[in-house]
């Protein structure tokens, strides 16, 4: 019998369709809870089967963060401080190998996604953190 994971925590990029528009979140934060990790993965064999492109459903267990620039690195990782944004129509979307989170940025048409995630992700017990590593400025002397 293998293990099933009954917890993870996903920290991801977010990614928006336009060039212009500056107040935007970096990462998802994303808590998976048990019965989450099974629907998604229950939502891919559903994708296979009916040989579909993916399928989305409304979920909201996105958390917005950004970067803060002003604290100290999280472990070797970029800080991250909470976006003070909005977001709407936050959908998972599973595919039949990945799944990954779209929305809009609320009272405007600038769609976001999070990078895609792939299944087996889920299947491992270490946080899945994508956060930039922070390089160690030297200071001359």
């Amino acid at each position: 019998m293998t293990d099933t994971i009954s917890a993870k925590r996903l920290i991801i990029p977010v990614h928006d369709n336009s060039e212009f528009f500056s107040d935007n979140a970096d990462y998802a934060i994303i808590d998976l809870d048990a019965t989450l990790i099974e629907r998604i993965k229950k939502l891919a064999v559903v994708v296979r089967q009916m040989k579909a492109c993916k399928i989305s459903e409304f979920n909201y267990t996105c958390e917005f963060m950004t970067t803060d620039v002003d604290a100290e690195p999280d472990n070797g990782k970029v800080a991250l401080k909470e976006f003070e944004g909005r977001m709407e129509c936050n959908t998972l979307n599973v595919t039949d190998d990945d799944f990954f989170w779209s929305g809009y940025y609320k009272h405007t048409d600038v769609r976001w996604e999070t990078d895609t995630v792939r299944l087996a992700v889920l299947n491992e017990p270490d946080v899945h953190d994508e956060r930039e590593t922070c390089v160690k400025e030297e200071v001359a002397a």
